[in-house]
């Protein structure tokens, strides 16, 4: 088969770490049919994550929930008539929307859901492969291999750029200052270190002359101006809040910008890293043993021996043995001293 001739669809819906984590595979892509369109299909409030990186031609986005948005959807990529189909997510949504390319050629990567439950319960103690090893693998099966090691990167438009340098000029963050990123927030409470820690590690970046910008959604916001509170150096010092104040490619762009990020394990994580920021990430209930570490640079903060960890694979409400050690036990000390700036 013609190589250039071929239409790629890459499936993968969400979250934000996940669709950060498909770059790689855009690269690979890229390299093994270098004529061919590319499409990206994932929710549209993800879209920036890929839009802008080289390989892909068009982003198919879903705009909503719901059979009629969905089917919308459907007849977008339809008309795209694609010839080959790498699904990246294997979810109800687009095992369905596989069943309508019979005559392309479709490879679905292996999210080894079982192995990381297996892990949970402690029935088994080999690691997951890492997300974005998961990713390339399902490549292999059209005889596209990667021996190495290939990078991650979110591309963000030149608008974005120059977002990010006004936003920087405005707030009079010069070049030469070290700049921390900080991400508080996390979608599980059991990924959350606790408030008055951040407060306590800001406070000591501040001290040192660092510009601080926290980043997260507009859900996160109230629990900013709660640490910014517990804080103990002048309000003026306290940082800049991006959370809930830039689109996700702006934040992307302005993420470019950190020396080092600090944050929980959450796509924030693996969107520094994909825009080239070392990275240290705080460990909870989760552990690097699921796949999900972030694939650029990075340094692992954790209580390690606890063997309630992990309780789950993507976190929970609450500590279910009420202790919460996994976080209340991991000192500001030990995260700074896990911080390569």
């Amino acid at each position: 088969m013609n190589h250039n001739k071929e239409r790629l669809l890459v499936l993968r819906y969400s979250s934000l770490g996940d669709v950060v984590l498909t770059n790689p595979v855009l690269d690979r892509l890229k390299a093994a049919y270098p004529q061919a369109e590319i499409y990206f299909a994932t929710k549209e409030r993800f879209a920036s994550l890929v839009q802008f990186h080289p390989a892909v031609s068009k982003v198919i986005p879903l705009t909503g929930g719901g059979f009629f948005l969905f089917l919308r959807h459907l007849r977008a990529i339809q008309a795209l008539k694609p010839t080959m189909v790498l699904d990246l997510h294997d979810s109800l949504r687009t095992r369905l929307l596989r069943f309508f390319w019979g005559k392309a050629k479709i490879s679905v990567y292996e999210k080894e859901a079982v192995q990381r439950r297996l892990l949970v319960k402690k029935i088994q103690t080999k690691p997951s492969i890492p997300t974005v090893r998961k990713y390339l693998k399902a490549l292999e099966e059209w005889g596209v291999f990667s021996p190495g090691h290939v990078p991650c990167e979110v591309h963000v438009s030149k608008s974005a750029q120059k977002f990010a340098a006004d936003y920087l000029k405005k707030h009079k963050v010069g070049k030469t200052e070290k700049v921390v990123g900080l991400g508080p927030g996390a979608t599980w409470k059991t990924k959350q270190w606790p408030p008055e820690y951040y407060a306590k590690l800001a406070s000591q970046w501040a001290e040192k002359k660092a510009r601080l910008i926290w980043f997260g959604d507009s859900k996160e916001e109230k629990l900013i101006f709660s640490i910014q509170s517990q804080m103990t150096v002048p309000v003026s010092q306290r940082g800049l809040i991006a959370a809930g104040k830039l689109s996700l490619e702006q934040s992307a762009a302005l993420l470019g910008r950190c020396d080092v990020f600090i944050g929980n394990d959450s796509g924030l994580i693996h969107l520094a890293s994909g825009r080239g920021v070392p990275v240290t990430v705080i460990y909870g209930s989760t552990t690097p043993a699921l796949g999900f570490e972030p694939w650029g640079k990075h340094q692992i903060a954790e209580v390690k021996g606890l063997d309630c960890r992990p309780c789950d694979v993507h976190g929970k409400k609450a500590c279910p043995l009420g202790h919460f050690k996994c976080m209340k036990e991991l000192s500001v000390d030990q995260v700074q001293s896990r911080v390569k700036a």
